[in-house]
């Protein structure tokens, strides 16, 4: 059997991204199936879900549905793009940026533009994304899932 040498071969900062992408997904769905009793299809599914939304909402501003802890189902409004809230805007983050999502909690953390303060949801509770608005192009793009 041969195997080809690797050893000098870089990696470009895309696919970099999204490897970690790929790992964010990877530990996100082991906690789901873990933690949560979630068969491997839907918990691979649901982490999916959660880091195309971090994406979206880093870009611009999200509508998404998510189920409370409460059990009541919520839509929000929300963002971690600077540019369309003065609140978020002038809000001091810790490490100089947002702590988005974490694989290790299962939550994700975004800006509430009608309560203008940040919340947080736990990616099992996430339900769907409904529109997106880029602040480059303002337009609303339906989700694709």
């Amino acid at each position: 059997m041969k195997t080809k040498k690797k050893d000098n071969m870089k990696v470009s900062a895309g696919e970099e991204l999204r490897r970690l992408g790929n790992r964010w997904v990877f530990d996100c769905a082991n906690r789901l199936i873990e933690d949560e009793g979630m068969e491997r299809k839907n918990a691979f599914r649901q982490a999916a879900k959660a880091y195309h939304l971090l994406g979206r909402l880093g870009k611009g501003e999200v509508l998404f549905e998510y189920v409370k802890a409460n059990g009541e189902l919520r839509k929000a409004r929300g963002t971690l793009c600077r540019g369309i809230s003065s609140v978020l805007d002038s809000y001091e983050f810790k490490n100089g940026r947002p702590d988005m999502g974490r694989a290790e909690s299962g939550t994700i953390v975004y800006f509430d533009l009608d309560k203008e303060e940040f919340r947080c949801l736990h990616i099992r509770n996430l339900l769907t994304e409904i529109t997106f608005r880029n602040e480059r192009n303002e337009r609303n793009v339906a989700a694709q899932w």
